[in-house]
């Protein structure tokens, strides 16, 4: 029986629903509201923010918590411009994104159209994502929708997660076709795919042979859903599990045999268990820069040297930033599964287990007498380390952290204790500035019975601050935590270090006063409560009674400037910056 002749628009939000598609993220205009109404018509919620890069943030939130497609809406042009940032941050961590955009008529691609992009071709917006998403496609006439929707969506989520880009002129969204809407129907359930059985039994016999083994866990941990496969693992090995930032949370940090984050901001044990491995079993992580201190031998990685045994779905990441012992192609949960079945009962000689233990207490012991002297110290401006000791004690076992950059990225990376899966969330390959206030609604949309908290600097916030009001109209619960130092502090200290100069990092009025907005008229023009903390006496309950409140809420804190982010591991930029400009 052949499908009801429909609008291209009604025939794709068809397709979302096929495919599970709940909520749409964008912003609206002429060229996409099509589509809007199509979503609206089969009850696919359209996220509405006042800004394009805020709705993408929130989309990749709301799909690193929720495991649901991140799907964007906008206009042509401005619309998805305003974009890139946000679609290239979540490509660079492995999200799943489809990207619809609007176009000027195909009939208008050879004059000039209002707001066409045309200066090198016609009609070449979709040109500028290419080095970011997996696929681009202009569907100039509706009839080939039927066979490029599935595929987008395939192509999406399938291997390595990225973004893909449909560029639609606005007279295909009106065009009528015939089809029907197939999309995950097309795709069979397959198992997930295995490690090669050769190189899982070498690796479990190296393993099973090291003294002190460490598991370095990445994103793809989390991308394959392999939490349990990993904590079953290093319980069963008895060996202590780090991560990269972007995959903290894959592992709970209140388990004893957890060391933290590694890398340039890494935790001290971390970065001193993995440079002293015998063997790392690494899984689902590219080793970035950050990660591994620029791949600096004596601060993070001291590879080679020590063995390496690689697990990665991607084959062009195996060996690619470390020569490799064992390399292994796979599926993370699929594969540690199996590498659990081969190392058996008793994997390693219990004095080989009791000794690294007995090392591994000593190093954490000492990190944490490492960190008191920040974490418990009196100054005001209150210490940021303080102020993320204080939100780690008193956030829920199973809060999530959204992260921007500074001290409320790195430092809450290396000294936030994360114990939920996908409770920590943040821009890794691009360290987005302004990532945090619009990424905490859609985390919140994505697990509405968790506690969500947006940590932003006050440059952060500034930059996207009308994320506020989507939270404010959908009646979103985040608590966003302004760190207030009237600064671009990270930056700052870049300049103050290297170069004797503040020029340009701090934000100060025209007689020299430091400025910023009065936060908290601010948050009540938004009609948003909050709370100023500027006592480090007044932390611990402030923080308390602003985790009670149910509604959006901006708690500010009014926190140090002229503190460095906490480096343990190193970053080879400070060989260029050590002599400033002399």
């Amino acid at each position: 029986m052949s499908a009801d002749s429909v609008t291209a628009a009604i025939f794709m939000a068809q397709c979302l629903k096929e495919e599970g598609v709940e909520k749409v993220f964008g912003q609206c205009g002429h060229t996409n509201y099509a589509l809007i109404d199509a979503c609206d018509r089969l009850g696919i919620e359209y996220v509405s923010f006042r800004h394009e890069q805020q709705a993408v943030h929130a989309a990749d939130a709301y799909y690193r918590v929720s495991r649901k497609l991140a799907v964007i809406n906008v206009h042509l042009s401005p619309g998805l411009t305003n974009t890139v940032t946000g679609v290239a941050s979540a490509a660079m961590d492995g999200t799943p994104m489809l990207v619809i955009t609007g176009n000027t008529p195909t009939y208008h691609h050879p004059r000039e159209a209002h707001q066409s992009m045309r200066l090198h071709a016609d009609a070449s917006q979709g040109d500028i994502f290419r080095p970011i998403c997996k696929r681009v496609w202009r569907v100039d006439d509706a009839r080939h929708l039927p066979d490029v929707m599935h595929r987008a969506l395939n192509i999406a989520q399938t291997g390595r997660p990225g973004a893909v880009l449909l560029d639609i002129p606005m007279d295909v969204f009106a065009q009528k076709i015939s089809a029907e809407a197939q999309t995950r129907s097309r795709r069979p359930n397959f198992a997930r795919p295995m490690g090669d059985a050769e190189g899982v039994a070498e690796a479990a016999a190296l393993l099973k042979a090291a003294a002190n083994p460490v598991i370095f866990a990445g994103n793809g941990v989390a991308l394959s859903g392999a939490y349990e496969a990993l904590k079953t693992l290093a319980v069963q090995l008895d060996a202590p599990v780090a991560t990269t930032l972007v995959g903290k949370g894959v592992f709970p940090e209140s388990h004893p045999l957890s060391v933290g984050t590694t890398g340039i901001w890494g935790a001290r044990v971390a970065n001193d268990t993995a440079r002293t491995a015998d063997v790392i079993l690494a899984v689902g992580t590219a080793f970035g820069e950050a990660d591994c201190s620029s791949w600096r031998p004596e601060h993070t990685f001291n590879i080679p040297g020590t063995t390496l045994i690689q697990i990665d779905l991607d084959p062009q990441e195996i060996g690619k930033s470390y020569p490799v012992d064992v390399g292994i192609v796979g599926d993370a949960r699929a594969t540690l599964t199996q590498l659990s079945a081969a190392l058996g009962d008793q994997p390693r000689p219990q004095a080989a287990v009791e000794a690294q233990r007995a090392l591994l207490d000593q190093r954490k012991a000492a990190w944490r007498e490492e960190l008191k002297e920040t974490q418990e110290i009196d100054t005001k401006p209150i210490h940021p380390a303080r102020l993320l000791k204080v939100l780690s004690d008193a956030a829920p076992a199973d809060a999530i952290f959204v992260t921007d950059v500074g001290w409320n990225k790195n430092g809450a990376g290396q000294q936030l204790e994360i114990q939920g899966r996908n409770g920590f969330l943040t821009s890794g390959g691009m360290a987005t500035m302004g990532y945090s206030p619009a990424a905490a609604v859609g985390a919140a949309m994505g697990a509405p019975d968790r506690k969500v908290l947006g940590l932003v600097g006050d440059g952060g916030l500034m930059s996207v601050l009308g994320a506020l009001t989507t939270a404010v109209e959908l009646d979103i619960p985040v608590l966003w935590v302004l760190f207030n130092n009237f600064c671009y502090s990270t930056i700052r200290t870049v300049g103050s270090t290297y170069f004797n100069n503040k020029y340009g990092t701090e934000f100060r009025s025209p007689d020299g006063e430091l400025y910023n907005p009065d936060f908290q008229l601010l948050a009540r023009s938004f009609d948003i409560k909050s709370a100023l903390i500027e006592e480090p006496a007044d932390l611990e309950a402030g923080v308390r009674a602003a985790m009670a409140e149910r509604g959006p809420f901006l708690l500010e804190v009014r926190t140090r400037g002229d503190v460095p982010m906490p480096r343990t591991g190193y970053w080879d930029i400070a060989d260029f910056l050590a002599t400033g400009n002399d």
